[in-house]
């Protein structure tokens, strides 16, 4: 299928989240020389958390990017002016399937039938992803009819441990590793015809409109910048800076070790 210049398909994943990190990257001050060598991190204390979601929704969208060329896929799309978008929306045989990405990287995460832990803190993560779901349904309905439901999912990225203690009626949560194996694994739901009439309107930037869609030029490239000085940061705080330290002391050490050697031989002499 073509793509127009203005195809919301252009938007790449995490394209919402890293224009309101960009954006608040922009009110912090640049870092001097001491909090370069401590290897201090470059993000603003409110970007910490845009930073880490826009790398687990990048993450998925890798995997997304597998999935056979009957499967179209959308990111960012989003849906309101209150600052709230939907990570991923897929269009396969499978049916109409909306993503919502969450990282916890290390953290033990449990599902049940009305909620999500992480860890011993509840989250509204099934709430959000039914909500998501009808929006996609409400746009779509108006103009082509749905024979089956929007699936809504929550995909977490690199959690410690994913336990089921019950399953939610209607939300799939699932580790992004097995991701694409549940997607390409979901019944057939919907032909060729009936794919593109869903894709032609979710596609359509019109049915965005007064919403904040960004062509995006020069985010990802920023974004991979600063990607790039946060991960030096991470190294010169974890090893270089402890490994500089060691050796100024151990350098340090052995001036002294010398000047007192000189010092006895001067006075014992």
């Amino acid at each position: 299928m073509a793509v127009s210049r203005t195809s919301m398909r252009q938007r790449f994943a995490a394209q919402f989240i890293i224009e309101k990190l960009l954006r608040e990257q922009e009110t912090k001050p640049p870092r001097g020389r001491l909090d370069r060598f401590l290897g201090r991190t470059p993000l603003a204390a409110a970007s910490v958390g845009w930073y880490d979601g826009a790398e687990g929704e990048i993450e998925v969208g890798a995997k997304l990017a597998t999935l056979p060329p009957e499967w179209a896929v959308f990111h960012a799309l989003p849906i309101g002016g209150h600052g709230w978008d939907i990570d991923h929306v897929l269009v396969g045989p499978g049916g109409v399937v909306t993503i919502n990405t969450k990282q916890h990287r290390g953290q033990h995460v449990s599902v049940e039938r009305r909620t999500v832990l992480v860890g011993e803190r509840s989250v509204p993560y099934i709430r959000h992803a039914r909500f998501e779901a009808e929006r996609i349904t409400l746009l779509v309905q108006g103009r082509r009819p749905l024979a089956d439901p929007v699936h809504p999912a929550v995909v977490f990225v690199n959690p410690r441990s994913l336990r089921y203690r019950s399953l939610p009626d209607d939300v799939k949560v699932v580790d992004a590793r097995h991701l694409v194996e549940w997607l390409t694994g979901l019944p057939v739901v919907l032909g060729p015809a009936a794919r593109l009439g869903i894709i032609e309107v979710l596609d359509n930037p019109q049915m965005w409109e007064g919403l904040p869609v960004d062509g995006g030029a020069g985010l990802m490239e920023r974004f991979t910048a600063l990607e790039a000085e946060v991960r030096a940061a991470r190294l010169q705080r974890r090893v270089l800076c402890p490994l500089e330290l060691a050796l100024g002391g151990a350098v340090f050490a052995g001036l002294i070790a010398v000047l007192a050697g000189l010092i006895g031989t001067l006075f014992g002499g």
